[in-house]
């Protein structure tokens, strides 16, 4: 089954659309804004939103609708994970300041990779990615990181079963090369040939077992990699990487 507007289910689309919107904003919202913000009917937000607060993922203060403690049972692996890694986040920002790029740790969950810790370039404009951001296992330099000691085999059978419309899952040869550069050299450059048209560096995090357990990465634009900088961003993501293990 591939990833298809057929297959979304709007209400739910609209549900997730209002955590999100609620999640960016302080002081929650009232159902007037989220219906006028989101394009979504007053029935229709009115009845998700009571829904919502059944679940207890919402909480309403007089007329505003906010953020309630119910989410936490649903984020509560993510915050298992990112305490878990809780070393790497100085690592991420040390790594940004040297950089000057954004950086990411990531994970592999099941036929996914998620992004559990971030730190922000410390440039005015940047690429970057939020924390919680999943995408197929296969995709990108990411993936590549994650993958690298993984059998072809196993790594042709995961872009079969991909759901999600990413140019590896017909062209497995493309997380493959990206598997074999890393095999190679240590890190693996996606020179935007993903869905975001972003550059992207990624080297895998060993633990002392020399098991990957994670993918260190760097964001950034065709001119962060150009060549005359892309050994220096190899040199300081290839130092980091050890010190992001657990």
């Amino acid at each position: 089954m591939n990833d298809s507007t057929d297959a979304i289910i709007p209400a739910v689309d609209k549900a997730v659309a209002i955590l999100r919107y609620l999640g960016g904003r302080q002081g929650g919202a009232s159902q007037a804004e989220l219906s006028e913000a989101l394009s979504i009917t007053s029935t229709t937000c009115y009845r998700i939103l009571q829904s919502l607060l059944r679940a207890g993922f919402l909480h309403k203060t007089g007329g505003s609708y906010d953020l309630g403690g119910g989410i936490l049972a649903v984020v509560q692996k993510l915050n298992e994970h990112s305490a878990h890694f809780a070393c790497a986040q100085p690592i991420l920002y040390r790594l940004a300041e040297e950089s000057g790029l954004s950086t990411k740790l990531s994970i592999r969950q099941g036929e996914e990779q998620l992004s559990i810790l971030r730190s922000e370039s410390p440039l005015p404009m940047s690429v970057t990615g939020k924390v919680g951001s999943h995408f197929p296992l296969i995709e990108g330099s990411v993936g590549a990181a994650l993958l690298a000691d993984t059998p072809e085999r196993e790594i042709r059978t995961l872009a079969k079963r991909c759901r999600t419309r990413v140019p590896e899952q017909n062209h497995p040869e493309l997380i493959l090369a990206g598997v074999q550069a890393i095999r190679e050299h240590g890190y693996c450059l996606n020179a935007g040939q993903n869905r975001w048209h972003v550059e992207a560096l990624s080297v895998p995090v060993r633990d002392k077992a020399g098991t990957i357990v994670a993918a260190l990465t760097l964001l950034g634009t065709q001119a962060d990699f150009a060549e005359k900088r892309l050994s220096k961003i190899v040199r300081l993501a290839l130092r980091a990487a050890p010190h992001c293990a657990p």
